[in-house]
């Protein structure tokens, strides 16, 4: 089933036309074991959230969750039949933001990804949940990490054999 389906009209608009003036930002939650808030990014910015001496913190206000503007390249889920959706998301953690928590978890991650425009960033226009970072590989500039979603469709079913060994009333 495609997305599409699922976006408002401005959305569509958007994603279609030549040039916008209210763009589409994506919004990433990375939360699970290890983590002890969720990690909320985004790959635009709106407003200021914060501001000390030593630094001004940008980001966005969605659903009363700030998200801090990280840049970063993500691609898209593929909805083809036979494989499990998968993603890339490169993060250009040039600041070090990232890399601690990176450090600190033991299993991996859960990450959401929200689409939301600019104009009205309360509105989710798509969804796509349920992901795992794993394969998370890192440098001095960037964060490199597989998102997947695990997929029953190759785990053997039935789990055993029909051998003599395991069902001997068969044989």
């Amino acid at each position: 089933m495609s997305r599409l389906n699922s976006l408002s009209s401005t959305a569509i608009a958007t994603l279609f036309a030549r040039e916008s003036t209210d763009p589409i930002i994506t919004l990433l939650t990375i939360s699970g074991t290890g983590i002890a808030t969720p990690v909320r990014l985004c790959d635009q910015f709106l407003t200021r959230l914060s501001e000390t001496a030593d630094e001004v913190v940008y980001g966005l206000t969605s659903n009363g969750n700030d998200f801090y503007y990280l840049p970063f390249g993500l691609s898209l889920p593929t909805e083809e039949f036979a494989a499990a959706p998968r993603c890339v998301v490169t993060l250009q953690d040039v600041t070090r933001f990232l890399v601690p928590t990176i450090r600190n978890i033991s299993t991996p991650p859960n990450v959401q990804i929200d689409i939301i425009l600019a104009s009205d960033p309360d509105t989710v226009e798509v969804t796509f949940g349920s992901f795992i970072m794993s394969n998370i590989r890192y440098n001095a500039n960037t964060i490199t990490a597989d998102l997947v979603i695990e997929s029953l469709e190759i785990e053997p079913f039935p789990a055993h054999s029909f051998t003599p060994s395991y069902f001997p009333g068969l044989f």
